[in-house]
């Protein structure tokens, strides 16, 4: 492991950018477009200090924007160590994994570093996320692992078994409401759960094009994950009841996250454009710009508004949820 002072920072205060989509259709979008060029940002979420905390997978730098759309930008220490996923965890820093760097990084809101290095070469953590035990659960996807990591920084690493190819390639990973870790298997089309002890269940999706990848808990007490292969947002029970969703011939769900506003939201890469599902399956898709944006991450954020990585766009950008859908209607 390695520690850093504050790392550099560029700061920028950006105005916020309000366009509507099309020709006065769809919904307002506030855009913050970032200063540094072509750095890709992938993941969002609230930070411990109530500013929306991102990932920059090509320039190396976690940023930090508030709600007005002032900038901040930390590099990190790992040269070229491609940030993917972030959370916020237990102990007020944000956490998150290097997907290049083989890593799992933390940050403070002060701007300071520590890193963490894990034991297999080229483990290449994606997903992040904080369980009930208050540890850091990760997905290690070429190692085929879910990995632990303590605030303190012990790690333990469960392996998934197979058989294959193809591997598990776990890539989404977050808490359930039943007190066990659930993930996304993008490799194999499954869905894996994992207890506190290490005891892994896992449920074969009916498709094994699914190439399941984002995941999270819905405000119905099941879990929600996008099917990126297979155009269709999934639901499983904790008893490993598997409902689906079919969205358009065109789409790519990517990320999904429960908002404020007791729905699921979703980025799809294929129509480009923000969905949203009721927990009762009734699905609607918004265009949130033109021109290819590339839309990723995406989570809940201040006053109850939807955030949402453009990647391709270099840019962030948020909607206000009940708003959006009236517009878009």
């Amino acid at each position: 492991m390695s520690m850093q002072p504050r790392g550099l920072v560029v700061l920028a205060a950006l105005a916020l950018a309000a366009t509507a989509c099309g020709a006065g259709r769809g919904p307002a979008v506030d855009r913050i477009s970032l200063k540094t060029r072509n750095s890709e940002p992938v993941r969002i979420t609230t930070g411990p200090d109530g500013q929306m905390w991102f990932t920059e997978f090509t320039s190396g730098r976690i940023g930090r924007t508030s709600a007005s759309g002032a900038i901040e930008e930390f590099v990190v220490p790992t040269a070229r160590a491609g940030p993917y996923d972030l959370v916020t965890g237990p102990d007020g820093n944000v956490w998150f994994t290097e997907f290049a760097g083989n890593k799992i990084g933390r940050i403070s809101p002060a701007g300071e570093f520590r890193e963490f290095a894990l034991p297999n070469a080229r483990s290449a953590p994606y997903g992040i996320a904080v369980g009930p035990d208050h540890d850091l659960w990760f997905a290690e996807q070429r190692a085929n692992k879910i990995g632990r990591l303590t605030p303190a920084g012990q790690l333990t690493e469960f392996a998934i078994p197979f058989s294959g190819p193809p591997s598990p390639q776990p890539y989404g990973v977050t808490a359930g409401p039943d007190g066990n870790m659930w993930f996304t298997e993008q490799g194999t089309a499954k869905i894996g759960r994992l207890t506190m002890n290490g005891v892994l269940t896992e449920f074969r999706l009916p498709s094994s094009a699914s190439g399941p990848e984002g995941i999270t808990p819905g405000p119905d007490g099941h879990l929600w994950f996008t099917e990126h292969g297979t155009t269709k947002i999934g639901q499983i029970a904790t008893d490993g009841t598997i409902h689906e969703f079919p969205l358009g011939k065109d789409s790519s769900p990517k990320n999904i996250v429960a908002a404020a506003d007791g729905n699921l939201w979703f980025t799809d890469l294929g129509t480009d454009k923000v969905g949203r599902i009721t927990p009762s399956g009734q699905v609607t898709e918004l265009a949130v710009g033109n021109g290819y944006r590339q839309l990723e991450g995406i989570t809940g954020g201040i006053a109850g508004t939807v955030w949402f990585a453009e990647t391709h766009a270099n840019s962030i950008a948020r909607i206000a949820p009940r708003q959006a859908v009236a517009a878009g209607r």
